[in-house]
């Protein structure tokens, strides 16, 4: 990458973006890989201005992150959410004037203890940046919810997470700041998420404003250095230590079939542009103890299970770029076997879902086809939910007479063991009774208003998709004009 600075009379802002992988407890080596994290960005040259992390669970990770990094960076703020945190940093080089912290509607369920989403309260870390040149910068921290399943339960949440951050990115778009959305958003360049924050959005993928004909997934043989260089993957590569398939490091020309980029940095084109693009933080750092085990046994590992994107970004926009952006020409469509060996079953679902096309430059709507693909999702979410609320609530009120009966039972029993087990017996069908009214009564309760809620903002997004599409296809008015209007040449 260049050097950051003024590149003519443009300036040049250096982003860095990262899921750190720094949960407690459960990330090997969290203290010691966090800190190596916080070294490099404090090393790094060219200097990062804006560094947003994910994962970065660990509020005394982040004091450390601030000690070493302060010389560079010395604004930064710890995003608070949810019971336990929501893992999200954002550092500055200049003044934060203003932050704040935009929970999801639906993220996750609070039964799917062992994924945590539902608990760390994800959602978008924003924040408000002065340069010194007088430009607004609006900065969006997420990470979205990840698959996890071969059938993906979760892509209504993510669908609508997607919609929510487009929502705020386009809105700073509006208002005239140059817009930056980064982090792990678990999604190919095909998917449907990709396709939602790009065109609603008013974003542009960086890495495809920089490099327009890159194809969405690796071809077929393709070594791990290609996928890394060329398509921008930063996640399960061969070249990982904690994706690795053996004990020690692979050469860079192996075959790494199933690397694939999940983290993005997007940006607002009618202001801003892409200099430069690259992934990072790939180099092991020194770590004697791991022999063995997850991560390799190569007395090293890797920072994260993620690797960095870092991205130079001009504070004026590049027609050329936009319009060489605009005139790729997608690749045809992988096979469907092809796309589920590479991204997983989950992913290439919804990849389907899109016709396997990620961004289309100047689209001001999604396609009426894909809005329906969107709304059909959510009403099968939906309908699972409402039948799930009802066995939850009945199960409750089922309780309560189940209970009174062994109350009575061990008021009449003579048998002091068989009146022990009745009484375990009670409290194993009251604690049960009262987790599913709550969970039926008051979190099923919220997410179906919140599913309500998506789905009328789809209609209205519809409504107007179809309105633009009548007046394009009869020559009328440009499309999309009042509200939703997008305003690329203002």
């Amino acid at each position: 990458m260049a050097a950051a600075g003024v590149n003519g009379d443009v300036p040049v802002v250096n982003v860095f973006s990262m899921n750190c992988w720094g949960l407690k407890y459960i990330a090997k080596h969290r203290v010691a890989r966090l800190n190596e994290i916080s070294l490099r960005i404090a090393r790094a040259t060219p200097s990062h201005d804006i560094v947003a992390l994910q994962e970065f669970w660990v509020y005394s990770d982040y004091l450390n992150l601030r000690e070493k990094t302060r010389g560079v960076l010395p604004y930064g703020k710890f995003y608070f959410s949810g019971a336990i945190g929501g893992g999200l940093v954002i550092l500055s080089k200049w003044p934060i004037e203003q932050s704040s912290m935009f929970r999801y509607p639906l993220n996750g369920r609070p039964t799917a203890v062992h994924r945590g989403d539902f608990y760390v309260g994800k959602g978008v870390a924003c924040a408000l940046i002065r340069h010194p040149s007088g430009r607004t910068i609006e900065i969006f921290n997420t990470h979205l919810h990840a698959p996890y399943e071969e059938q993906d339960t979760y892509l209504c949440h993510r669908t609508a997470q997607a919609w929510e951050i487009a929502k705020l990115l386009r809105g700073a778009v509006q208002k005239g700041s140059v817009v930056i959305g980064a982090g792990d958003f678990n999604m190919i360049p095909s998917s449907l998420g990709h396709r939602l924050i790009s065109t609603h959005g008013l974003v542009s993928d960086s890495w495809l404003s920089a490099n327009p004909n890159t194809p969405d997934i690796h071809p077929p043989g393709a070594s791990a250095q290609y996928n890394i260089e060329t398509m921008g993957a930063t996640c399960d590569s061969v070249l990982n230590t904690w994706r690795m398939p053996g004990d020690t490091l692979p050469p860079p020309d192996t075959v790494d079939p199933y690397g694939k980029r999940l983290d993005y940095v997007f940006h607002s084109p009618t202001n801003s542009s892409i200099r430069a693009i690259k992934v990072g933080m790939t180099e092991p750092m020194d770590m004697p103890s791991q022999t063995g085990g997850k991560g390799g046994a190569g007395r090293n590992c890797t920072l994260s299970d993620h690797f960095s994107v870092e991205v130079q970004v001009a504070l004026a926009p590049n027609y050329e770029q936009q319009q060489a952006l605009a005139a790729a020409k997608n690749p045809s469509p992988i096979p469907t076997d092809s796309l589920v060996d590479i991204a997983g079953p989950a992913r290439a679902h919804e990849a389907k879902l899109t016709q396997q096309v990620g961004e289309k430059e100047r689209e001001k709507y999604l396609p009426l086809g894909i809005i329906d693909e969107i709304v059909v999702v959510q009403r099968e979410y939906t309908a699972q939910e409402i039948d799930e609320k009802r066995w939850r609530i009945a199960h409750f009120f089922a309780s309560l007479p189940v209970l009174i009966a062994i109350h009575v039972v061990v008021w009449w029993t003579q048998h002091a063991a068989i009146a022990f087990m009745l009484v375990f017996v009670s409290w194993l069908v009251a604690v049960t009774g009262v987790i599913n009214g709550l969970i039926g009564f008051i979190f099923l309760g919220s997410e179906l208003r919140a599913l309500t809620e998506f789905a009328e903002e789809m209609t209205l997004y519809r409504q107007l998709a179809e309105r633009a599409a009548s007046q394009s296809k009869f020559g009328g008015q440009e499309a999309g004009k009042g509200t939703f209007s997008i305003a690329y040449d203002s």
